[in-house]
């Protein structure tokens, strides 16, 4: 069986594309944009997020958060995926398998980019690939 062509990479958000600061702002790192147009622009892969939010916060609140840094135009229409909509947290192979179908492709097609490696490691599990991102020195 010839291997997935991988059509959708998922990032996380905090310390994968950005801080949240003192004002509750998501500021994105400064490789975040460059990274993100280079994957949609020139590979011509769709972009997704996929996060965990608290109770408290809502799906809204995390695409404004991402609008203000910059970051939400390089998302697929379908591409944030919040715990909230998957009725799972990562790193459980749920929220992958969930934001895979979202977005119309199977889990083999996708990637994962987070910080956490409980969470890569979560992706892999649901049969995505999974890199982990190493520390940022933002």
């Amino acid at each position: 069986m010839a291997p997935h062509r991988i059509e959708v990479v998922f990032f996380d958000i905090g310390e994968t594309l950005g801080r949240v600061d003192a004002t509750g702002h998501l500021v994105a790192f400064s490789s975040s944009r460059p990274l993100l147009e280079m994957m949609k622009n020139v590979l011509g892969l769709r972009i997704g997020v996929i996060t965990n939010l608290p109770a408290t916060m809502t799906d809204q609140q995390i695409q404004d958060m991402l609008d203000g840094a910059g970051l939400l135009s390089f998302l697929d229409p379908n591409g944030l995926i919040t715990n909230h909509q998957a009725h799972a947290d990562k790193p459980k192979a749920k929220i992958y398998r969930f934001a895979a179908q979202k977005m119309g492709v199977v889990v083999q097609q996708c990637l994962f980019i987070g910080e956490n490696e409980q969470e890569v490691l979560g992706a892999k599990t649901a049969g995505m690939g999974g890199i982990l991102k190493p520390p940022s020195q933002h």
